[in-house]
């Protein structure tokens, strides 16, 4: 079945019109840019599984279309970038014993596991946490603003980040950085973040998205077939690595996580607004 198209209009140079978004919202700043902007808001931009599905639809149409060359990825408002996965629908999922079968290839924002053939610049305007940090530690280049944190707090609900971060702060940062994120939960600043080499620049709320624009520019106006070649065999040494892990790291480790007690139980916790009561480990 194929994917239902927006009815927005469009500019004259895009070919095909971009996939209905319920989600994000959609904009082209400039030729050759496209603006993809999270509109959760009262949410903390976080993400249900169906957001993350029009976004996985939505970076294969970027690399489709031709006279796109550079993308910018945003969250709406001044707290949040993306506070990463729904999780009171997670919850429900795990309840009803389901699962998200459509779950794109990228993985989280249809971004965390995302290869691609384009650049995504990312313009953090907030907190990053779970999900939403899985998705920037996929990202290709990071402005962030000074109220920007960067956390993996699925230790504190239970669960595990396994759609690509685990191995991707691993070959970023190293084994003792890593480990600090990832078994304790706790938040990366801003400043931290510059200094381990995550973010390129920290940049006054007001002005980040306009300088994340221009950055995209410059990148646009550049030889597509070289930055597209240049990005794909950098990536190389990371992909194959990165990927593998990954793909490991759910084959032994996602389904037995969901099914746990204690991913109910945190995930509750986190809904009730309380403390959870951890039960004796099986795995």
């Amino acid at each position: 079945m194929s994917t239902p198209r927006t009815k927005n209009p469009m500019p004259d140079w895009i070919e095909e019109p971009h996939p209905h978004i319920q989600h994000s919202l959609i904009s082209f700043p400039a030729k050759h840019i496209l603006l993809v902007t999270i509109n959760r808001p009262e949410h903390m931009n976080c993400l249900p599984v169906e957001a993350t599905i029009e976004l996985g639809a939505l970076w294969k149409w970027y690399d489709a279309e031709p006279e796109l060359r550079c993308a910018v990825f945003t969250g709406a408002g001044r707290k949040a970038f993306c506070a990463g996965m729904d999780l009171k629908q997670r919850l429900d999922i795990i309840e009803a014993g389901g699962i998200a079968y459509e779950y794109p290839q990228g993985q989280f924002a249809g971004m965390s596991n995302r290869t691609g053939k384009k650049p995504i610049v990312v313009a953090c305007n907030g907190h990053a946490h779970g999900g939403g940090f899985e998705a920037i530690l996929n990202a290709d280049v990071i402005f962030a603003s000074p109220n920007a944190t960067f956390a993996l707090p699925e230790v504190l609900r239970g669960v595990s980040a396994l759609a690509g971060a685990l191995p991707r702060v691993f070959h970023l940062f190293g084994n003792h950085r890593a480990m600090d994120l990832i078994l304790t939960g706790r938040r990366l600043s801003v400043e931290e973040a510059e200094r381990w080499g995550l973010v390129k620049e920290i940049v006054p709320q007001e002005k980040l998205l306009d300088r994340a624009i221009e950055y995209a520019q410059e990148i646009a106006s550049l030889s597509p077939d070289s930055v597209i070649i240049s990005r794909l065999a950098a990536r190389e040494a990371w992909e194959t690595g990165v990927s593998r892990a990954t793909m490991r790291g759910q084959e032994l480790w996602a389904e037995n996580m969901l099914r746990s007690e204690n991913a109910a139980e945190g995930l509750a916790a986190y809904r009730e607004k309380r403390e959870p009561k951890w039960k004796r480990s099986h795995l």
